[in-house]
């Protein structure tokens, strides 16, 4: 049953769209055609609706997809005038498909549903850019485009919708909730329950789970901010799960440690509560933020006392727990804040990790549009695929006077894939369906001749059959259902014959040809080679990272060459994104399974954890003060960011060397001993009561300590992270064992 579930999940879905789009385009089609007389708009209104319900795949539910159909006008409305305008010559038409071509495609930049949307969009544009110059007929084109639009969205919400998905706002509450009932445990593991429900909730944010129509990708401030919760819960919830179900969870927990987990419980409450509700009140932090300071400098403290023993990094990865799960539901509560409007959340103590939160809109959408304007990214490497392939198609179809150009440039739209292997093999399924869809056509165009009537009732068969066959037996179904489906439309339209068979052929080899020239031209490999240098770039912000935050938290000064203008944080979201981007890609092309791959999701965890690196430490107060100690903690960090370095020198090369395997986590026990500072009024060191204060200079000093803990385990993780990029890069390749 679970084998077959997605699988029926998934014929369910294809069964429902193609009835969408059959029920959609044939009341808009036989109201233009039979009701009005008008067959210009017949045609825009038909093909409307197979352009943004078959040929587009926006995700989400009805509602969902229905809301973008409907975003989507104004834009369309601009793309079908400017066809129109600009077929007066081949050169002007040309000229705007491949600006048009490319920007419509880079707007996937927005996220996936206007990423999906981008190939019907597209056909609205080539729809009209052909002969006959015809700008008398553009309030049909544009009354038909309109007509087919809003009868799609009424289908996407009637007609065997999608159902709904929970909201990314859902998801974090759920989240939140879970992570609370694990901080309800003070002592001891925590119940396989509570573990499992914490896990879950992890797992449902994960990108990948997310549906794409709720992930929150796009840079406006309301995604940014559910994307900062998400990695903020997330966090927690791993710390708070090894918090309670590691060797250290024996026995209970001290009366501070406490305080601090009922803290962190109430805080992700009422964050959990005001994500369900949408609306104030607002989650505050300062109850959390009041625990966690003095929990911070005594436990730092106390493990200062310890630093003589070979297990002392156990140690301090044990204590650390609990106060790295303060500090992310400290983030995780400030994101909702900013995320229900409050833009204040940086003059906070700990809002130096939302520098975005004040930024205009437009500032934001910027950021995104030149981070991905650059031929390292698979995005503008697709839009300029695609841009270059219509761009020639059309100037072909021109050239040549073909009577259906438009068929040349459907195929090249359809028929470009992101690698030249998938586009020769796509190719030859699309010329085999056509092929058998043109005779069959022919056969019935010869048969039928012009009994209009008999299209009309066939025309319903021929949509749903090819729009339900096509998407579950591939591409050579798909067009050879397509084809049938043109022709049954057109033969309503105007007079044909079984000549319009081959045409359609002929068109269909010619635009197969173009997309497979610039598949084998245009970055023929797909995303493999990009993904490894994105991925090596990641690893060289990593590296800056850690020298920059070690640097930061050793010298008052910020270290020489350290900067504090956020550039660093930019240039690492930079990498992460374009690394995002090209794992996307990367994993949805098919490729042979024969080279090595490192661990691609813990290249970009560790990018993850510098970030969070550079956003908590060098906000903190204070710096180590101990040069001893500052001077191992640089070298430390200087050996990490040399791995790394190393690193992203063999992801470019492609070495397959195994030189890199014998690196080890890192190794604590060169830390010099710090001693603690002295007992306050008389107590031991970290075990004052709550409301004795330290004195200025024990204080300095205790807040010296825990930046050093916090330090190293900062530092340890990316270290045991590098250890598993190579151990993994280093490895035999799949199937020699």
């Amino acid at each position: 049953m679970e084998r077959g579930g997605p699988g029926l999940r998934g014929h369910r879905a294809v069964v429902g769209n193609a009835a969408r789009v059959t029920v959609a385009a044939c009341a808009s089609f036989y109201l233009c055609r039979y009701g009005l007389g008008a067959l210009v708009m017949s045609l825009y209104a038909a093909f409307t609706v197979v352009a943004l319900g078959a040929l587009a795949r926006i995700p989400g539910s009805g509602r969902q997809r229905a809301a973008t159909t409907l975003m989507a006008v104004p834009a369309g409305t601009v793309l079908v005038t400017l066809g129109t305008l600009l077929a007066v010559r081949t050169w002007a038409a040309v000229l705007g498909m491949l600006v048009i071509g490319f920007l419509v495609a880079y707007a996937g930049i927005a996220g996936p549903r206007i990423a999906g949307a981008a190939p019907g969009m597209q056909l609205l544009y080539i729809l009209p850019c052909f002969p006959p110059y015809a700008p008398d007929t553009l309030d049909q084109r544009v009354y038909g485009f309109l007509l087919g639009a809003v009868l799609l969205a009424a289908a996407q919400v009637l007609v065997l919708p999608e159902p709904r998905t929970p909201s990314f706002r859902s998801l974090l509450a759920d989240a939140a909730d879970a992570a609370a009932a694990l901080a309800d445990h003070h002592g001891g593991p925590a119940p396989e329950r509570a573990l499992a429900q914490a896990h879950t909730a992890g797992d449902r944010l994960r990108p990948s789970r997310v549906p794409p129509a709720d992930l929150p990708a796009s840079p406006t401030l309301a995604h940014k901010a559910m994307a900062h919760a998400s990695e903020a819960v997330r966090t927690l919830l791993s710390q708070l799960a090894a918090l309670h179900g590691g060797a250290g969870a024996s026995g209970s927990f001290r009366a501070e440690t406490v305080a601090l987990l009922q803290a962190i419980g109430g805080a992700v409450r009422e964050a959990a509560h005001a994500l369900r509700a949408g609306r104030g009140p607002l989650p505050s932090a300062a109850a959390l933020q009041a625990e966690l300071d003095p929990v911070r400098t005594r436990r730092a403290v106390a493990a200062l006392e310890r630093l003589g023993g070979d297990d002392r990094l156990v140690y301090l990865r044990r204590r650390a727990l609990a106060v790295q799960a303060a500090d992310s539901a400290v983030v995780l509560v400030l994101a909702t804040r900013l995320l229900l409007g409050d833009r204040t959340v940086g003059e906070n103590p700990a809002g130096h990790a939302f520098a975005y939160a004040r930024a205009r809109a437009p500032v934001l959408w910027w950021r995104r549009l030149s981070t991905h304007f650059t031929p390292r990214s698979v995005i503008f490497q697709n839009a300029c695929r695609f841009a270059l392939g219509l761009a020639a198609a059309r100037a072909i179809a021109g050239l040549l006077d073909l009577s259906h150009g438009f068929w040349v440039l459907l195929a090249t739209l359809t028929l470009i894939r992101t690698t030249s292997l998938e586009t020769r093999s796509v190719v030859r399924q699309a010329l085999i369906g056509t092929l058998i869809g043109a005779v069959a056509a022919g056969v019935l165009l010869a048969l039928v001749a012009d009994r209009n009537t008999v299209y009309a009732v066939v025309l319903p068969v021929v949509m749903f059959s090819a729009f339900t066959v096509g998407p579950l037996r591939g591409q050579a179904w798909a067009q050879g259902g397509f084809t049938l489906v043109v022709a049954t439309l057109f033969a309503q339209v105007a007079p044909v014959t079984w000549q319009l068979a081959p045409t359609r052929f002929a068109d269909v080899l010619t635009g197969s040809l173009i997309g497979l020239a610039c598949g084998v031209l245009a970055w023929p490999r797909g995303a493999g080679s990009e993904l490894r240098r994105s991925m090596a770039g990641v690893c060289t912000a990593v590296a800056d990272a850690v020298g920059r935050t070690a640097a930061q938290v050793v010298e008052r000064t910020g270290g020489r060459g350290a900067t504090t203008d956020g550039s660093g944080i930019v240039a690492l979201n930079r990498a992460l994104l374009l690394a995002e981007e090209s794992l996307a890609q990367y994993q949805s092309e098919p490729r042979e399974r024969t080279a090595r791959q490192p661990d691609w999701p813990t290249v970009l965890a560790a990018g993850a954890h510098a970030r969070r690196g550079e956003r908590l430490l060098p906000g903190r107060p204070g710096r180590i003060a101990d040069r001893a100690v500052g001077s191992w903690l640089r070298q430390a960090a200087g050996q990490t960011a040399d791995g790394y370095r190393a690193l992203a020198e063999r992801l470019c090369s492609g070495d397959a060397d195994d030189t890199l395997r014998g690196d080890r986590p890192l190794d604590i026990r060169g830390l010099p001993a710090a001693a603690p500072p002295p007992p306050a009024d008389g107590n031991p060191a970290g075990a004052n009561p709550p409301g004795v204060t330290l004195p200025n200079a024990h204080t300095e000093r205790a807040v010296s300590a825990a930046l050093l803990v916090d330090s190293v385990i900062w530092l340890d993780t990316l270290t045991a992270d590098l250890h598993r990029i190579r151990a993994e890069l280093s490895g035999p390749p799949p199937g020699t064992g």
